[in-house]
């Protein structure tokens, strides 16, 4: 579950350098329950015109960049930033150049609430305003729906206007991957291939060009070997950055090859505590980027065509599905005996250092090979059931397996087995020597 930080109770609303008080809240409020049905409606306080001024402001400074994206108009994009913040006008030139390399179907910006901080508003003045802006955008092939991320903006008023004079001061507060997304990172080039889009640094052609090859095989795999229909492109992510999206390879992804995180249509706590997956981003950790081959990327590109499920499967069978479909395409190349010996490894070391099947809490930070024995519970079941029968499971629990019960409920149904009974049939089973 991701950890998104909750909205600051302490609001200060300014505008037009004349702050909105709690006296003048309450006048208002007082006025307003005074006033009987047949009375005039009582007239809005200066300050609350203000605000509404200011609102109907940055809207349209917001609809005007998003407009600049979508004809190419770098005057525009960069005619409400603060031209006195030359660092600021230098990365958001970079930043423009960086979507029109995406090219985007769909792109918007919108007011999400505002916040405060008395620490910004004495380096920026008594005009300053602090808001959180959702970016709503479509990748064509890669996302199947808008997806939304989201950013936190600083606006000062300055002779009448409003200037964007900061994109990054709010980025603590923001949920995890916030302002991190490929095109805030720095310049970046694109490399396609029919089904397949990879981001890399800008010259890092040769690089770019590789992964997109790795990516395709990697593709084909999974369509061989998974059976579940998807007719979709991937996004993968080849930066020099060590904190891409919600992946940070110098902290808790330190020993990830790669990472796949997200994409939302709806964030969390938007509309629904959990918010709404609409697809996934691969991430290649900086450190692996010469490595990243089809095996590995097969293994994340299951969890890419497997995100916009629902997302409710639990980790032993996602990382066991994507191991399971990786270890197919090892087959493919080296011949079973590869497989068969590391089934005897997970059997004989691996199971013996657990009491039961990996759980969700703590699954990555887990020292015993939890992989390979989520790849030999997805193994066990393809033989019990067949692999369309494995996929309609994984389907069912990543719609509806919210808590234990429903897993075991599904898992009963669905196979004969609850997790602790799979569980036990891993520790008795014995593959053939």
């Amino acid at each position: 579950m991701r950890r998104w930080l909750g909205l600051l109770l302490a609001v200060v609303l300014v505008s037009g350098g004349v702050a909105y008080t709690v006296e003048q809240r309450e006048q208002d409020e007082r006025a307003r329950a005074l006033a009987t049905p047949s009375a005039r409606p009582s007239k809005p306080s200066r300050i609350a015109a203000a605000v509404a001024a200011r609102r109907v402001a940055i809207d349209t400074i917001l609809v005007r960049r998003a407009g600049a994206v979508q004809t190419g108009d770098e005057q525009q994009f960069l005619a409400d930033v603060d031209p006195l913040n030359k660092k600021l006008v230098a990365a958001q030139k970079v930043l423009f150049a960086n979507l029109m390399e995406i090219g985007f179907t769909e792109l918007g910006y919108s007011q999400a609430e505002e916040r405060f901080d008395p620490a910004l508003l004495r380096a920026h003045g008594r005009t300053t305003y602090l808001v959180r802006v959702l970016m709503r955008y479509q990748i064509p092939k890669v996302d199947f729906t808008p997806v939304t991320t989201e950013l936190g903006y600083t606006f000062v008023a300055r002779d009448g206007h409003w200037l964007l004079t900061s994109d990054s001061e709010l980025d603590a507060d923001l949920g995890p991957g916030a302002h991190r997304e490929a095109w805030d990172l720095g310049r970046i080039e694109v490399q396609r291939a029919p089904r397949v889009m990879v981001i890399v640094g800008k010259g890092d052609t040769r690089r770019g060009r590789a992964i997109v090859r790795a990516a395709n095989e990697g593709l084909a795999e999974v369509m061989a070997y998974w059976p579940l229909k998807w007719t979709g492109s991937v996004l993968v992510i080849a930066l020099d950055r060590t904190a891409v999206r919600d992946a940070r390879f110098a902290d808790e992804d330190i020993e990830s090859a790669a990472s796949t995180g997200a994409t939302f249509s709806s964030l969390p706590g938007q509309d629904t505590a959990d918010g709404t997956v609409a697809g996934g981003y691969v991430v290649i950790n900086p450190n692996q980027r010469d490595q990243a081959d089809e095996i590995l990327l097969s293994h994340e590109i299951t969890h890419v065509v497997t995100a916009a499920l629902g997302g409710y499967e639990p980790l032993w069978l996602a990382e066991g599905t994507a191991e399971y479909v990786s270890w197919r395409g090892i087959e493919a190349i080296s011949g079973p005996g590869e497989v068969v010996k590391w089934e005897r490894e997970v059997v004989d070391t691996a199971v013996p250092q657990l009491s039961s099947l990996p759980g969700d809490n703590g699954f990555y930070q887990n020292t015993a090979d939890v992989y390979g024995v989520s790849w030999l519970a997805v193994r066990y079941l393809v033989h019990r059931i067949g692999l369309g029968q494995v996929e309609e499971l994984y389907e069912d629990l990543a719609r509806n397996g919210t808590d234990q019960a429903s897993r075991d409920r599904i898992l009963q149904a669905r196979t004969g087995l609850t997790e602790a009974t799979l569980w036990t049939a891993l520790t008795t089973y014995r593959p053939q020597r």
